[in-house]
């Protein structure tokens, strides 16, 4: 039996759980943690009506068994840009997120064992973006996640992850190093000003280096036309 199937089995008792807890959780954090979430997940790149978050159970993460084919192409995108685009941003123990997740379109056996689905504001039927609807609980990657809070979810826990513009890969190894210093003996239920301090000490994703930005820099500029912007758009689409 899968964890998502035995949570539907013990659903009256998780929903309750969640329900419970998650007023709690917001007690105990900053009035405006939901932009905070927001500003943290921006380190990484994340464009809020664009960006795709996956959720993975904790513990499984990333476990499938790739063929060669698979593993060719891994090692020549990282090749390409200096590093792979994947990276976990963080987790949360609230079960509720569950609720919330586009299911995966492949079939379970060709998906990592714990892959549950994602958020994306284009298939949210009320078209929320991923940060809107993540639980408050969330703990940014390398910070230690609350023992209270753990106790009250009673789950293993979900990995969050996304993939980071294809310019900034080869320096996300740069921003976990930043996060692993300033976490390891941070209070998640605290402000999060080590936000600004990581932004201004250069290792965040720049806006700038965005590709779809660099392009309206560009037309703003009048350095292309119109119609060369969409084509270069639809191309950095596909």
């Amino acid at each position: 039996m899968s964890l998502i199937d035995n949570k539907r089995k013990k659903g009256t008792r998780i929903a309750s759980t969640s329900v419970d807890a998650a007023p709690i959780v917001a007690d105990q954090v900053p009035s405006n943690r939901r932009e905070e979430i927001l500003e943290y997940l921006k380190l990484f790149g994340y464009k809020p009506d664009r960006t795709i978050l996956q959720l993975h159970i904790a513990g499984f993460f990333n476990k499938r068994q790739v063929n060669a084919r698979a593993q060719e192409k891994r090692e020549a995108t990282a090749k390409r840009y200096g590093g792979t685009t994947f990276v976990v941003v963080g987790r949360t123990h609230d079960p509720s997120i569950i609720d919330l997740l586009i299911k995966p379109k492949k079939k379970r056996e060709e998906a990592s064992p714990g892959y549950l689905g994602y958020l994306w504001k284009s298939k949210d039927p009320q078209k929320r973006a991923p940060h809107e609807v993540i639980p408050l609980d969330f703990t940014p990657v390398h910070f230690p996640y609350p023992a209270d809070w753990k106790n009250m979810f009673a789950t293993k826990g979900f990995m969050l992850a996304l993939h980071v513009p294809a310019s900034f890969a080869k320096d996300k190894n740069k921003l976990s190093r930043a996060l692993f210093r300033v976490g390891k003996n941070a209070d998640v239920k605290k402000r999060w000003d080590f936000i600004e301090e990581i932004r201004n000490s250069g290792y965040a994703q720049k806006s700038d280096e965005d590709p779809l930005n660099i392009l309206k820099i560009r037309l703003a500029k009048g350095e292309i036309s119109t119609q060369e912007y969409e084509g270069l758009r639809q191309m950095l689409a596909s």
